[in-house]
């Protein structure tokens, strides 16, 4: 049986919450199991908040059932109106959207934020302050058919003259 019903106690740990009944008087339910897209070998996790309003499938007496996800209404509203975006907004600001229509990836870090994407001992991680750091277990290589990166030694020529690169830093400042 489909019934509609508003979360009211979470259980982090087991991945259950216990949902209000609007149309049969407010009844609460005993534990219901939150479905989940995977839960084996690839897991995926993501509980709905307090007072969020759910679907649930519930036995013939409602003494049994399971959470499969939430839904939209005229309170709460869809934050984007297009069938080409995957869209994903967190309560902090934070977002994610891609639009397979325009091929566009967007992620969104709200003041205070960091992001960081890390593979084999290489990361990069960019704060909301928008300082940008790589590091890398290996080489760090910027292509894109630009000038050159100098180095200690190089021949230089800039505004005050020429001169050679005499030393160096491991950290790279542009403006």
């Amino acid at each position: 049986m489909y019934r509609v019903g508003i979360v009211k106690v979470q259980d982090a740990v087991r991945g259950r919450v216990r949902v209000v009944f609007p149309d049969r008087d407010q009844m609460e339910s005993w534990w219901l199991p939150v479905i989940f897209g995977k839960t084996q070998n690839d897991k995926m996790y993501w509980m709905p908040d307090l007072g969020e309003q759910v679907i649930c499938l519930m036995d013939e007496y409602d003494e049994d059932g399971a959470v499969v996800g939430a839904i939209y209404s005229s309170t709460d509203t869809p934050p984007v109106t297009s069938a080409d975006k995957l869209h994903w907004t967190s309560k902090d600001g934070a977002a994610f959207e891609y639009d397979r229509a325009s091929h566009a990836l967007q992620m969104t870090i709200p003041e205070g934020g960091t992001l960081t994407i890390s593979a084999n001992g290489a990361s990069i991680a960019i704060d909301s302050v928008g300082n940008v750091e790589i590091t890398a277990a290996g080489l760090i290589q910027l292509a894109g058919g630009g000038p050159g990166i100098a180095r200690v030694g190089d021949a230089t020529i800039c505004p005050a003259g020429a001169g050679h690169i005499a030393s160096g830093s491991i950290k790279v400042n542009a403006g």
